[in-house]
């Protein structure tokens, strides 16, 4: 399973395995982004660590490869959910990666060995095209976009699909998005100021054209994202989300009430029908 998209993409992926743990699945995550946010989420600090993610793959590329185990680098956290932590230093690892004509496919390699261990395993991709994006979406069975409301929210989705148009013209390798999940996703009626209309209220400026408003992206997105993508799920805005992440203890330990938790917990029952499934 791999996420794209923000911060947002960390918080599904935490929500979500706290549930699968919660409802008896073993769980593993694997945080392929420099940021670590996934790793600091589960509350682990990268610097406290001796080995993490970073080492997996400069070990993979070197001469005695074969004898690396992505399972000397899995740890557990307080929440009982496995970890593989990122670091910043995987930045310094993109260089060296392109040195390795199997690349692309380092991440499944280590996960095909362990991946019989665990019920789910969640993949936190980096938000941005690059070696660790490209290795999560090939190493998933099943790929998950998470969309935070805004205005960029539409050209992501372009760009991840030039991205997956790109990987089977590259590799041969088809990628299926199989789930959308529309994060911070609330009451469709509320009207949201753009910035172009408060500097016109400001000014006082009527303009010809009604500019479209965050919720006219939302629906747009929403529209054609069911149309293209076989599960779509909405998230609403969370109280205790942030909290949640500080804490590193999922919501549904720490604020099982959340109001994004009906959301989370739909994403996390039809993640947990494509394990039952076989898939």
């Amino acid at each position: 399973m791999h996420h794209k998209g923000g911060t947002g993409k960390t918080t599904s992926c935490l929500q979500i395995a706290g549930i699968l743990k919660n409802m008896g699945r073993t769980v593993l995550v694997i945080d392929t982004d420099p940021q670590a946010n996934a790793t600091l989420g589960l509350g682990v600090y990268p610097d406290s660590l001796q080995k993490h993610i970073y080492h997996y793959y400069i070990q993979r590329c070197s001469p005695s490869s074969d004898s690396v185990l992505l399972s000397d680098y899995i740890i557990k956290t307080l929440s009982g959910i496995d970890l593989v932590p990122s670091h910043l230093d995987l930045v310094g690892a993109e260089a060296i990666l392109y040195k390795n004509p199997d690349r692309y496919h380092i991440l499944k390699k280590g996960i095909d060995v362990l991946k019989n261990r665990y019920d789910h395993i969640l993949i936190d991709t980096p938000p941005f095209l690059g070696q660790f994006l490209m290795n999560g979406m090939i190493a998933a069975d099943h790929s998950v976009m998470v969309f935070s409301s805004d205005v960029f929210a539409i050209a992501g989705y372009d760009h991840i699909n030039m991205i997956i148009r790109d990987i089977k013209e590259i590799l041969g390798v088809d990628i299926h998005i199989s789930m959308a999940i529309l994060n911070r996703w609330n009451n469709p009626s509320e009207k949201t100021e753009t910035f172009l209309e408060k500097i016109q209220h400001l000014f006082g400026i009527k303009p010809d054209v009604q500019p479209d408003s965050l919720q006219d992206i939302r629906s747009q997105l929403e529209d054609r994202i069911r149309m293209e993508i076989p599960e779509v799920v909405l998230v609403a805005e969370g109280r205790d989300v942030s909290h949640s992440l500080k804490q590193g203890v999922p919501l549904i330990t720490l604020a099982p009430d959340d109001p994004s938790m009906s959301g989370f917990k739909k994403a996390a029952s039809v993640i947990d029908t494509w394990k039952a499934r076989g898939k």
